[in-house]
């Protein structure tokens, strides 16, 4: 008696996904670093700003919120 045998979920992902996480990685952390830079009055082009959001999204990402709720209830 043989048994189906059950696909993998991801089959059929590829790089896809990994596309993506990567992307969304990119615009939020560049999003992050745009939000910190503007607190200084500087801007640098949009590239940098993706690229420096892909290294350091994870320390800029949570300062970022905190400084734009704060920017938002008037104490920043």
């Amino acid at each position: 008696m043989k048994f189906k045998t059950q696909e993998k979920v991801t089959t059929g992902c590829g790089c896809f996904s990994y596309i993506l996480l990567i992307l969304f990685n990119v615009v939020v952390g560049g999003w992050s670093v745009v939000e910190i830079l503007s607190w200084m009055g500087k801007t640098i082009p949009i590239w940098a700003d993706g690229l420096i959001g892909l290294v350091v999204g994870e320390l800029s990402v949570p300062v970022a919120i905190v400084g734009w709720i704060l920017k938002i209830c008037g104490v920043f």
